[in-house]
């Protein structure tokens, strides 16, 4: 992620936000013992809610990820519901799973 990417939030409350830059531990606005190395890296974010914060990048993906993670998971959510999957979404998941094997 670089500083000015459009990101999602996938921890609550959730949602699109702005990557105002990579942060160090040394250079956190928060006491660097909030942080361990298993945090890092750590970016400064811009939340429509939550204002200007810091957080690990684990909370975050691109929009992109975003999507193919929510497409994956309608499908599953539909066959465990015994519902059918709408072919163009099924081939969507497929295309995108064969893409990320190679």
């Amino acid at each position: 992620m670089m500083p000015g990417d459009i990101i999602w939030q996938s921890r609550l409350p959730g949602g699109v936000c702005l990557c105002i830059e990579k942060v160090t531990i040394e250079n956190s606005a928060y006491n660097p013992a909030t942080w361990t190395t298993a945090d890092e890296p750590v970016y400064r974010i811009l939340h429509p809610t939550e204002g200007v914060i810091e957080d690990p990048s684990y909370y975050y993906m691109t929009l992109e990820e975003e999507e193919i993670y929510y497409r994956r998971r309608l499908v599953y959510e539909l066959k465990k519901a015994g519902r059918l999957v709408p072919d163009w979404l099924q081939q969507e998941v497929d295309d995108e799973s064969r893409r990320s094997n190679q």
